[in-house]
């Protein structure tokens, strides 16, 4: 027998082969009926910021539409207009991870309605990052950090509370991985053959996720092969993310010597849905400490 749900749930989210999205949809399915609460089928937009518009459209026409929505931006396109729209049709909204620059501009558009978002504090991420790389590379060692895109503002936080974190003790050089395997793989090998500092022996490299991480592995046992240079195939790796499936796993098997856990963002999320709906309490940005893995009171590597 079906449990009745006093309001229902719309999930909008980007990439449905990333592993922290798929996350996102086990703790939603999981605490949405804690919380009295139905939850629709996710929509992924699959990096397509028309996509996610068409799913927002949709919901508009249909006269059952979700009673609040929680939703982690696609693409760099989505202006303030169709969120405005969804906060107008009586909407609550939470933002995922993704902080548009205009939440402010909608808040103060609708001050009595709940326009709220949950995000990791990427700065923090950055930070302990930072932390377990002091405790993996010696003083003067030379760094490299593996970033997202130079216009991700998440990218752009991580760096800034790693290079916080690790101050003047390392000499960190920047590449850019696009969040992907491949960029990572492809940033590196591009590094090894045309870098400036190609010569310097790297001591440590530092990935934003996990994902970049097994691509700096694979280009770093590629160049080992390439080279003779099995010293490479021994540089360790720190990563982001810390799946179970993912990071934490290639921490098990040695392929990491560490990684950061992500929060996951729907139940803090369905939380304060629920309870501007129970009794129109706000919320405006939420934001959540990654979980170093192992914990810095164990030794990494």
């Amino acid at each position: 027998m079906a449990v009745a749900v006093s309001r229902t749930v719309g999930l909008l989210l980007d990439d449905p082969q990333n592993q922290y999205q798929q996350l996102l949809v086990k703790e939603a399915q999981l605490w949405a009926p804690r919380s009295d609460l139905g939850l629709l089928e996710p929509q992924f937009a699959g990096g397509s910021s028309w996509a996610q518009l068409e799913s927002i459209q949709v919901w508009l026409r249909q006269p059952t539409r979700p009673d609040g929505v929680m939703v982690m931006l696609a693409g760099a396109q989505m202006t303030i207009g169709t969120f405005a729209r969804i906060v107008k049709a009586g909407m609550p909204l939470v933002f995922l991870n993704r902080i548009p620059a205009w939440v402010d501009d909608l808040r103060a558009e609708f001050p009595q309605s709940l326009v709220a978002a949950v995000a990791p504090r990427q700065e923090g991420i950055g930070e302990v990052q930072g932390q377990h790389a002091l405790g993996l590379a010696r003083t003067g060692a030379f760094v490299l950090l593996v970033t997202g895109e130079s216009r991700s503002q998440a990218a752009i936080d991580r760096q800034r509370g790693f290079e916080r974190m690790v101050g003047s003790r390392f000499d960190v050089h920047a590449l850019e991985g696009r969040w992907s395997s491949e960029g990572a793989a492809q940033a590196l090998a591009d590094w090894f053959r045309v870098g400036a500092r190609r010569q310097t022996p790297v001591e440590l490299i530092v990935c934003q996720n996990d994902t970049m991480a097994a691509g700096a592995r694979r280009a770093l046992a590629a160049q080992a092969r390439a080279t003779g240079r099995k010293d490479l195939e021994h540089i360790p790796l720190v990563g982001c993310d810390g799946l179970p499936t993912e990071g934490r796993a290639m921490v098990s098997r040695g392929e990491l010597a560490a990684t950061v856990v992500l929060p996951a963002t729907t139940p803090p999320a369905l939380q304060l849905l629920r309870r501007f709906w129970d009794s129109g309490a706000q919320s405006r940005t939420v934001l959540l400490e990654g979980t170093p893995f192992p914990s810095l009171d164990q030794k990494a590597g």
